[in-house]
């Protein structure tokens, strides 16, 4: 604790420098007042600890409002979040998808690895597709196959 009081007082004795030059330097005085100003962080650290996780916890606690909904009285709101979730993470699957054989075909052409990037890509373009089709039903869209296969 000594050793931080010391560090705290801002006298020229207190750096521990050698070189005269350096001594009085901008970076020198620069250094010390970070060194101080970490000392200082870390006495407050715990205090500020607590101040943030009491803060947290009333947060939480105000939340818990009696005779609140949480869907705001629709029992829609669930479904609805999940349906835009679905889109959403359909349609960066699909990005992905892009990205990565995109990198995968760059690395081919630079004759450097490029497998992993393909399947990547591949694999995002086919979990892009599943999306879709959850996306579709999650709408009430039927999904039509053709076993005629164009006939």
């Amino acid at each position: 604790m000594k050793r931080t009081r010391d560090l705290f007082k801002l006298n020229p004795n207190n750096n521990s420098s050698s070189i005269g030059i350096v001594e009085d330097s901008r970076l020198t005085r620069i250094g010390q007042g970070m060194i101080r100003a970490a000392c200082l962080l870390r006495l407050l650290e715990p205090m500020l600890l607590l101040i943030l996780v009491l803060a947290i916890f009333a947060i939480s606690s105000f939340a818990q409002t009696p005779g609140g909904s949480v869907f705001n009285g629709s029992d829609q709101t669930l479904g609805n979040g999940l349906k835009e979730f679905t889109k959403y993470f359909r349609n960066a699957l699909f990005l992905g998808g892009v990205i990565f054989t995109g990198w995968g075909m760059i690395n081919l052409a630079m004759e450097k690895p490029w497998g992993t990037k393909m399947l990547g890509g591949l694999g995002c373009f086919g979990f892009s597709g599943i999306a879709a089709l959850a996306y579709s039903f999650s709408q009430g869209n039927a999904v039509n196959l053709d076993t005629n296969l164009g006939n």
